[in-house]
């Protein structure tokens, strides 16, 4: 083993964990980890060996749940030499093996090598809060927290995977095994791996479906429990030996989970948030409103279109893959303020996939009355979608020319099969396997919701996890979901969709418990987290408006998309006579990270 090759591999991305760094070499393995210290801080060194110098473990994360198991341990023989959670997770490999996974409630990645098996292995948590990938080539198996690690390895070349570039265009993210780097692969959420002389062999020891019938089947007491399980999840996320605060947009569910950690910890918490100059989009005042609440030590900073544009490439390389979302850019900002005074922040992901919050979840049964007048629907959407420019409409027409299946497939798509086949060389294949896959196991699952909101679980939620991670973690800052304790998930995926959702009314029982906690104003407003005004910044002659026509125009990006027709579609938005701001954006973000990684 060659410990440069691991020392670069862990240096690439100190920003991870800036407070300490280890290497453990045994003759062809080697680990290295960075530690960004929140629990045990004086005695949590990795990487960490076991009493018997059998197991070393590398672990990213925390074990909210970690006491309780360390006491369960103890009574068990285990004795401890530090008070951090890596040595609970590593005494609890050696206790259970791979079970060791279901006893835990937290965000994890680790690997446990087992010297004397000659064995690794290696764990996700449940839902892919936090990131793992590897490669496995003649040359060696490699695995890190981030791709640009696997690529420091010096056992990978980079390439462009074209099976997944039709998906990114599509979605603006490749989901599933699947990355945009070719040979780079992503562990799934809910599963482990092991590695050896035999092989490597993956299992999954989770799922959307895992837990029991909550027997709940009334608005009232779905209402108690979740408030009791959110609760408890806030609570337990409060461990930390460092300051801890929380992202507060504004929007009921960051602002939910802030009023519940608030409540918990009974004195004034740090709160952060992001203000536009643009008043459509600024949220701003409604984040002050639940800091006034509750006495919170408020911190906001604004992003103009210059910062913006700025922030991109930075942001694009530490992605790994081009940005899915805009308002990346806005959480890693908000990130660099919070570090001036927290080291863990807690956030609201994850509500709007759980308890049907997005309005797009309403499209395929709407499309499915429609389908009975079809041939009045159809012309009517086409004229309402032309005269008012308005998306939904749009998306809605398309719906009634596809099956039942893609319907599913297509709710998270951010573009247009006609539009993206039209942008990339007719040389891209158009795959989306592992999403349709999903879609195929979910086509008799329930009611259409339901099946709406698994299928986010497994693709959409774990990209903007991803987001959350490498904006957060970019600035050496750990973000925690409440929302997202396992628990909370089997209650929601257990629960009846009419408790969700009624009419066109979303997320009902989030909105009655935060109704317990939050002025009405805050839950009751239009949904926004964190809208950026790409239409606005495009037609501009700098910042993103610069950025975008020198890529169109000056990259090379030859075999892969039609430089006419981007031309063609920059000139219609700037001229006002088209919104193509969403394939600009995904645009933008691919030749960004094709000129970041020299590919």
């Amino acid at each position: 083993m060659d410990e440069r090759a691991v020392l670069a591999m862990r240096d690439c991305m100190v920003y991870r964990g800036p407070d300490e760094e280890g290497v453990y070499v045994d003759r062809d393995l080697g680990l290295g980890h960075r530690r960004l210290s929140i629990i045990g801080l004086t005695t949590g060194q990795q990487p960490m060996t076991d009493a018997t110098g059998n197991l070393c473990i590398v672990y990213n994360g925390e074990t909210y749940n970690y006491a309780a198991l360390r006491a369960s341990l103890q009574s068990k023989g285990y004795s401890f030499r530090t008070d951090s959670d890596t040595e609970v997770v590593l005494n609890l490999y050696a206790e259970y093996g791979a079970d060791c996974v279901t006893h835990m409630n937290g965000l994890f990645a680790f690997a446990v090598w087992d010297k004397r098996k000659r064995e690794l292995f290696i764990a996700r948590d449940r839902l892919g809060i936090k990131p793992l990938y590897y490669t496995n080539t003649d040359k060696g198996f490699v695995f890190a927290s981030e791709i640009k690690s696997v690529l420091a390895s010096g056992l990978h070349e980079p390439r462009i995977n074209t099976q997944a570039v039709y998906e990114y265009f599509m979605f603006r993210a490749v989901c599933g095994e699947q990355t945009l780097f070719d040979g780079v692969q992503s562990l799934l959420p809910g599963h482990h791996m092991l590695v050896s002389d035999e092989g490597v062999t993956i299992q999954q020891y989770w799922n959307e479906h895992s837990g029991s019938d909550t027997g709940i089947h009334t608005m009232d007491a779905a209402v108690d429990r979740l408030d009791e399980l959110l609760t408890d999840a806030v609570n337990v996320r409060l461990m930390s030996e460092v300051p801890l605060g929380t992202f507060c947009s504004g929007g009921v569910d960051s602002s939910l989970v802030t009023a519940l950690a608030a409540r918990a910890r009974g004195s004034a918490i740090n709160t952060f948030s992001v203000g536009f100059d643009e008043v459509a989009f600024d949220e701003s005042e409604y984040a002050r409103k639940v800091s006034a609440k509750y006495g919170t030590t408020h911190h906001e900073i604004r992003i103009t279109s210059k910062d913006f544009a700025d922030y991109v490439p930075q942001l694009v390389h530490l992605n790994d893959e081009p940005l899915n979302f805009a308002n990346s850019v806005h959480i890693y900002a908000v990130s660099k303020l919070a570090k001036d005074f927290v080291t863990v922040v807690l956030t609201g992901e994850g509500a709007d996939e759980l308890f049907l919050g997005y309005p797009r979840y309403h499209l395929p049964r709407f499309a499915a009355t429609l389908d009975r007048v079809s041939w009045l629907s159809k012309p009517l959407l086409s004229t309402a979608a032309t005269v008012l420019r308005d998306h939904r409409f749009a998306k809605l027409r398309r719906y009634l020319d596809i099956s039942r299946e893609d319907r599913v497939l297509l709710n998270a798509a951010s573009g247009q099969d006609e539009e993206v086949r039209a942008v990339l060389d007719n040389v891209i294949p158009s795959s989306l396997d592992y999403r349709r896959k999903i879609a195929h196991e979910l086509a008799d699952g329930g009611d259409i919701m339901a099946r709406l909101s698994v299928n986010d679980q497994k693709t959409y939620l774990v990209s903007i996890l991803n987001r959350q991670d490498k904006m957060s973690m970019g600035a050496s800052i750990e973000a925690r979901v409440p929302f997202l304790d396992y628990r909370v998930v089997e209650f929601a995926n257990h629960l009846q969709s009419s408790c969700k959702t009624r009419g066109w009314d979303t997320k009902q029982v989030v909105k009655k418990v935060a109704s317990r906690y939050l002025p009405d104003d805050v839950v009751h407003r239009r949904k926004s987290g964190f809208g950026v005004p790409l239409a606005q910044y495009f037609r501009e002659s700098d910042g993103l408006g610069a950025t975008i026509e020198r890529l169109i125009n000056d990259t090379d990006y030859e075999g892969l998309l039609d430089k006419s027709t981007l031309q063609d579609r920059l000139a219609q938005h700037r001229d006002g006579k088209a919104d193509h701001s969403e394939i600009l954006w995904t645009t933008l973000n691919f030749l960004t990270w094709k000129e970041q990684y020299e590919l």
